[in-house]
């Protein structure tokens, strides 16, 4: 259990970094991949003790990024979809260690996914 919760905390700890004040690009783009990001965390945080859970709501958020990716072009774009793939793949490494198959959780990729869209909509 304690196992699951430091998972849950570290990972939860990756989407903190959401896109604040968005600049020179579209800030409406913007707010909505930032109130995506703020949901995926809380939806991870409420079930913190589930891991199968918790991997769901990556994955999902993932999808919901996606898609909201789509309605933009240029750097927010790829700066979303990026999100999106480090967001699967934490999924798929959360999922991976609450059944013992993986080696461990990485949120690295996240963190520096989640910098680069929120510079992307300070329009560093």
């Amino acid at each position: 259990m304690l196992e699951t919760r430091v998972i849950g905390a570290c990972l939860i700890a990756a989407l903190a970094l959401t896109t604040a004040g968005c600049g020179g690009v579209d800030k409406k783009a913007c707010g909505r991949l930032e109130r995506t990001l703020a949901d995926i965390r809380q939806q991870a945080m409420s079930q913190v003790d589930d891991p199968a859970h918790v991997a769901q709501a990556y994955t999902s958020g993932a999808a919901t990024l996606r898609h909201q990716a789509e309605s933009t072009d240029g750097k927010l774009k790829k700066s979303a979809n990026k999100a999106a793939g480090a967001l699967d793949r934490l999924g798929g490494q959360v999922r991976a260690a609450a059944d013992g198959t993986g080696s461990g959780v990485d949120s690295s990729e996240l963190i520096s996914a989640t910098t680069e869209l929120k510079r992307t909509c300070d329009g560093s």
